[in-house]
């Protein structure tokens, strides 16, 4: 029906009714469920509806009588009435003009033999304007962030921090002259972040004001960030100093990593978040070097934590003064199912340790871990502080020993890589990961992997080795072939009816040998090592 311009006279008249809309205010884009509370006007009630102000004016599409059909009919009876409807623009035919200039609609239950309510009027706001790269801001059309401009404009845009606001990005971007962080300790950012697998990159920020928080986001409340890579960080504050997040009051980031560098001057200090007073750190890692010599609460994935940090791993350097830890400086929260890969934890006072800084049970347990081998700045390890379940190098560059003592999902969350035939965990969907597993661990641990297109895991080690071959597949071992250089066949196992073998090679001279192993499903690998 063609919407004419023309000017309505309001029923005034009418048995006194109240209106309520989800939403409240009406907003243009969205679906509006009216209900209209009054008197009983029976189980046959219509509702007549027009446009109280487009541009100035009233605008109805219908004359009084002709709501009296079952497009109009309201649910409900004795008194409460509803009607929904699913898309203003449409229900109304207004143009686009028009829905821009919607600011009210006018509703009237009523019947056909002549009962009706007085008028109820519901104010309509705008929705969101397309912004930045696109989107509106909504679940379903968030707003898109492609270019370092966008993402300015976003760090100065408070209105689009609100709990309702939807920000994904659309491409890697380069940050290095963003000025401020998004959101502060007074104005928290509480928005929904997707980094959609992209990363922010070159994130450089120096803030020498104490009692600010100081990283991309200062400060969150309420919000989620996920799937997001901060790349190349150099990050300088004074306390609550991170990557991701300054202070995290509550929320969640999950599936996150970064890298970088991160220096502080006061307490908070940490790898991806500074300080987490209730919030949730979930399937994240940090590649960050945590410098922070003047004072406590340092750690590789948070400074301090009172919430709870769950399936995450660490792998940088961490210097700091007292409360020192591979993934916690400080805590007072939870951590679980998580691995200290630090190059080294350093602290000059005695609360230093491998996984967590201070004393705190939580830091304990068998559900975490430490690489055992990690560098210290001392011969021996402080009193105080905790270093979970001590793991070998060895175990730890292994997919199935570490799949076995964290549980993580590497299925759908996590990924076993390799890159230069050295295994770490990566996330999957998430681009620009590298591998920043200690060289040393390596070194130490000795294991060569490789992963065939198939997704088949396949670990031979040590090497050197001495007597025997440690064989280990994702999935069962059909053959294994050892020769030496010259051809020679030094051992042969077939169809073990097993995904770990143990080869005896006690009888076999020092020198270079080739290993070939075929998995049940004929993936194959070939391995040189050495005998001792």
């Amino acid at each position: 029906m063609a919407l004419s311009l023309t000017t309505i006279s309001a029923f005034a008249d009418g048995n006194p009714a109240q209106i309520t809309t989800v939403p409240s205010p009406a907003v243009s884009n969205k679906a509006l469920e009216v209900k209209i509370t009054t008197s009983d006007l029976g189980q046959e009630v219509y509702l007549y509806t027009w446009c109280k102000d487009v541009n100035g004016e009233e605008v109805s599409p219908w004359k009084w009588d002709d709501v009296n059909t079952s497009q109009f009919k309201m649910s409900g009876s004795g008194g409460t009435y509803t009607f929904r409807i699913d898309d203003i623009k449409s229900f109304y035919s207004l143009s686009d003009a028009q829905l821009d200039g919607l600011t009210k609609l006018g509703f009237i239950a009523k019947t056909r033999n002549g009962g009706q309510t007085a008028d109820c009027f519901v104010n309509v706001e705008q929705a969101p304007r397309e912004s930045y790269g696109g989107g509106y801001g909504t679940q379903d059309s968030p707003y898109i962030l492609k270019t370092a401009e966008h993402l300015q404009a976003f760090s100065s845009t408070s209105s689009h921090w609100n709990g309702d606001v939807y920000v994904m990005l659309g491409a890697d971007i380069d940050a290095a002259g963003l000025s401020s962080p998004i959101g502060s300790l007074s104005s928290p950012y509480k928005g929904h972040f997707d980094g959609a697998g992209y990363a922010i990159k070159n994130l450089s920020l120096n803030n020498t004001s104490l009692g600010t928080s100081t990283a991309l986001f200062g400060a969150i409340d309420g919000a989620e960030i996920k799937c997001l890579g901060v790349v190349d960080a150099n990050v300088k504050g004074m306390n609550d100093v991170a990557t991701i997040v300054g202070t995290l009051i509550s929320g969640k980031i999950e599936r996150c990593f970064a890298s970088g560098i991160v220096d502080g001057q006061s307490i908070c200090v940490g790898g991806l978040v500074g300080e987490n007073l209730s919030g949730v750190i979930a399937d994240c890692y940090s590649c960050v070097s945590v410098e922070n010599a003047e004072d406590y609460a340092t750690g590789g994935v948070a400074g301090k934590n009172h919430g709870i940090i769950r399936n995450v791993y660490a792998t940088g350097a961490i210097t700091g003064k007292d409360y020192v830890g591979g993934i916690v400086g400080a805590n007072y929260g939870t951590i679980s199912n998580s691995v200290a890969l630090n190059t080294k934890v350093v602290g000059t006072h005695d609360f230093t340790a491998r996984f967590g800084g201070n004393g705190n049970a939580q830091n304990a347990g068998a559900s975490n871990h430490s690489w055992d081998a990690m560098e210290k700045n001392s011969l021996e390890w402080g009193s105080n502080g905790h270093h979970g379940d001590l793991q070998s190098a060895y175990d730890l560059v292994r997919f199935n020993t570490f799949q076995s003592m964290t549980g993580w999902d590497f299925n759908n969350i996590w990924e076993w890589k390799v890159e230069d035939g050295k295994p770490y965990p990566a996330l999957r969907k998430v681009a620009n990961q590298t591998n920043m597993v200690p060289e040393n661990l390596f070194a130490v641990s000795v294991v060569e992997e490789i992963v065939e297109a198939n997704g088949v895991s396949i670990n031979v080690g040590p090497n050197p080795f001495s007597d025997y071959l440690n064989v280990i597949c994702t999935e069962g071992i059909a053959a294994i072939n050892v020769y030496s250089v010259s051809g020679t066949k030094a051992a042969s196992i077939n169809n073990p009816a097993a995904s770990e073998v143990s080869v005896d090679m006690s009888g076999a001279p020092a020198g270079f040998y080739v290993v070939n192993v075929v998995s049940e499903s004929g993936s194959k690998s070939t391995f040189k090592l050495i005998k001792k």
